[in-house]
């Protein structure tokens, strides 16, 4: 894989503005508020025009806090409207909901044949020291190569949408690749790892259903059944946040007689882990054994986040439990490594 020259062939980009960090403006308080307009990003960094004939499509300006699914369908369908026009494209993003857009827009835009950026900073672009500079550049410099598939590009990597997790506040590299390796790193050049989806004459897909009625839940010491009871009354999926390979209690205040009563109920419950790297494995442990027999769908190397989006996406598609247990389980954009 390669980066494009863009001395000789100067691509058309396309730059999506939805807020964030990357675009605040900081009032006489102190406190970061969005910017409304949009083209301060290029005018604060000429260089990009040197990469590609870039054009602006601002579709938000709000703090990342305030995402929601709407927000990702309608970036998904602004993208997919336009992907004919346009060579590659970025979308600029606050940082706090980065990684459930990214898997969000991983789910809906499928079957790529170039590439979707999504970038931000930790610190805004008028600010000294600032991060935004340089992932901005970068983002387009990945969105300009061979790339054919949903990523983030902050700091030194490049992320699979489904794969990205916020970790720090504090570091320019706020972001990691949860188990698995980037898609790429980005130092004196770019350099793409092999599995990488390189631009092709794929006809992408755009696949927008999505039931949003899905809620994600810690499970921490002391919490009561009456929560999960509760919610799976006014919801259509729940994802739980076990402990370590995917454990729930099974103690005096046992999780499973919920987990099976919302099964029956046909809202499936998906188990996750809290920890940041790893697995389910939900066999490993009597008090993971437990809610897999409940009817549990373990979520097995998903981030919560990725879970969380790819439920939604697949109560979407069906509300069979059957085939939402075996989707949950199948690999559509690397979110996941399926067991063999």
């Amino acid at each position: 894989m390669h980066v494009r020259d863009a001395v000789l062939q100067k691509p058309r980009l396309l730059l999506v503005t939805t807020g964030g960090t990357i675009t605040m403006l900081r009032a006489a308080n102190g406190s970061l508020y969005p910017c409304e307009d949009a083209g301060k990003l290029l005018e604060r960094i000429p260089e990009l025009n040197m990469l590609a004939d870039i054009d602006i499509l601002p579709l938000a300006s709000i703090d990342s806090s305030d995402v929601s699914p709407a927000i990702w369908l309608t970036i998904a369908r602004a993208i997919f409207q336009r992907m004919k026009e346009y060579d590659g494209f970025v979308v600029t993003h606050g940082t706090d909901t980065l990684c459930y857009t990214a898997a969000a827009l991983s789910f809906m835009l499928q079957e790529l044949s170039k590439p979707v950026i999504i970038t931000g900073s930790q610190v805004p672009l008028e600010e000294i020291g600032s991060d935004g500079r340089a992932n901005l550049i970068n983002a387009v410099r990945v969105a300009i190569s061979d790339l054919a598939e949903v990523a983030v590009v902050f700091g030194s990597l490049i992320i699979r949408g489904t794969r990205a997790k916020k970790t720090s506040v504090f570091d320019m590299q706020a972001f990691i690749s949860v188990n698995d390796v980037p898609l790429g790193t980005i130092g004196l050049a770019i350099k793409f790892s092999s599995f990488a989806k390189t631009r092709s004459r794929r006809k992408p897909l755009l696949r927008t259903s999505l039931n949003e009625n899905v809620a994600l839940v810690p499970v921490y010491p002391g919490i009561k059944p009456e929560i999960i009871e509760y919610i799976a009354s006014c919801h259509d999926g729940i994802v739980l946040e076990g402990y370590g390979a995917g454990n729930i209690p099974t103690g005096e205040r046992s999780l499973v007689p919920a987990i099976s009563a919302a099964v029956k109920r046909n809202v499936p419950v998906v188990v996750c882990t809290q920890c940041i790297v790893g697995s389910t494995e939900m066999e490993l442990y009597q008090v993971g054994r437990a809610a897999l027999e409940a009817g549990a769908i373990p979520a097995m190397d998903m981030t919560p986040e990725a879970a969380m989006v790819k439920l939604m996406w697949v109560l979407g598609q069906t509300d069979d439990m059957g085939s939402i247990d075996s989707m949950m389980q199948k690999c559509f954009v690397g979110e996941l490594h399926e067991v063999s």
